[in-house]
C-alpha cells in the first residue's frame, strides 16, 4: 500500500480522521472536499481506526473504493451507499464483483 506523499501517510496513521481516495496510480491521496463534507454531517471525537468502505453513488451507480481513517466519519451519507470492510482486500474483491468500471444498479 502505497500513499502519493509522506503527508498523506503520516495524515492517514496520525489523524484527524480524513476520507483517501487512490488517485490513477493506485496511491493513496487525502480527499479535503470529501473530508470536509462528512466532517459536517458528522461532527463528534472520531477514534482512529482504519476502514476499508465502498461507496455506490446512488445516481450512477459506480462503486468508489475508500480508505477511511475512523470507522464512525463515514456511517451515512445522503448521495452514497456504504459497505464497510476489514481489509483493503476483502474490500478490492468485494468492488471487482461489479466489473470494470465497477456498477452496481441495486441499493445497498
Amino acid at each position: 500500500m502505497e500513499f502519493c506523499s509522506s503527508f498523506d501517510e503520516s495524515l492517514a496513521h496520525h489523524g484527524p480522521a480524513a476520507v483517501f481516495l487512490p488517485d490513477t496510480e493506485g496511491r493513496w491521496r487525502f480527499q479535503p472536499s470529501w473530508t470536509r463534507d462528512v466532517w459536517g454531517r458528522n461532527e463528534a471525537d472520531h477514534a482512529l481506526g482504519w476502514t476499508w468502505t465502498l461507496l455506490r453513488d446512488r445516481d450512477s451507480g459506480f462503486v468508489m473504493l475508500a480508505l477511511i481513517t475512523a470507522p464512525t466519519l463515514v456511517t451515512e451519507h445522503p448521495r452514497l451507499d456504504i459497505r464497510t470492510y476489514a481489509t483493503l482486500e476483502e474490500a478490492k474483491a468485494a468492488r471487482s464483483e461489479y466489473g470494470n468500471p465497477p456498477r452496481c444498479e441495486e441499493p445497498w
